[in-house]
């Protein structure tokens, strides 16, 4: 991102017009590194050129930007202006509300979107599953499964490693396990998020079988996985598991 930022002051020191290509690459640099300064001098210059009004994609990057440097007020500001809102303005604006712990405002966003008429994407399902699992508003997450049920986005293994998450943070094991088990296709994440959901609710044995599985199945873990089930051996008291696993 600084080298991208770099490349952008070359292109200015050079008299040459920044096009919304580069306006959106550099304010994606500036989300990322935090670079507030940056990124509102970026669009004071978007609206001198009138941009913003002719391109829903700059609109999103920008919103984008102001979230992930943590300026929720200045994001919401950008997205109201907007003459024209996606699902991903959407999705940008619900994921920034999440990303600062703000949940329930994220959630609120979710049925606002719905009520004017924007149809969720498998995005806008797993932050909003996200959201759920941070709150434990397990009615709602049931409720937005039963949505993606009838859309039949149930395969998705982005939405089914969400699905398993909220639940197991609300409590409902079982339930994540059921979902689980239903995944076409098992990847490193979702594997880690079953341990991780045994481990959060205290199921540490289940949690070292899951890895175990996990491991059988030829699916290699990852730092979250391995710190997981490190404090579920740390918490049994399981040593030689724990030194095996570290070894």
């Amino acid at each position: 991102a600084e080298k991208a930022l770099d490349c952008f002051r070359q292109v200015q020191c050079q008299g040459l017009t920044p096009d919304t290509i580069t306006f959106v690459c550099t304010l994606k640099a500036c989300g990322s590194i935090g670079a507030l300064g940056k990124g509102r001098e970026i669009h004071s210059e978007i609206l001198r050129q009138g941009l913003l009004g002719r391109n829903a994609i700059l609109g999103n990057a920008l919103v984008d930007m102001y979230a992930k440097c943590g300026k929720l007020v200045e994001a919401e500001q950008v997205f109201d202006e907007l003459p024209l809102r996606n699902v991903v303005s959407w999705n940008v604006l619900i994921s920034g509300y999440i990303r600062h712990g703000h949940s329930m405002v994220a959630l609120k966003y979710f049925v606002q979107m719905q009520s004017e008429g924007v149809s969720p994407d498998t995005g806008t399902y797993s932050c909003s599953l996200k959201a759920c699992g941070n709150i434990g508003a397990t009615e709602k997450g049931r409720e937005i499964h039963g949505e993606i049920i009838r859309k039949r986005l149930t395969g998705h293994i982005m939405i089914g490693t969400a699905l398993v998450d909220m639940y197991a943070k609300c409590g409902a094991v079982d339930k994540a396990r059921e979902v689980f088990e239903q995944l076409r296709v098992r990847d490193v994440v979702s594997w880690s998020a079953m341990i991780a959901g045994y481990a959060q609710n205290g199921l540490n044995h289940e949690a070292l079988n899951c890895f175990r599985e996990m491991r059988d199945a030829g699916v290699r873990p990852n730092g979250v996985t391995y710190i997981c089930i490190l404090k579920a051996c740390g918490i049994l008291g399981s040593l030689e598991i724990g030194e095996d696993i570290w070894a």
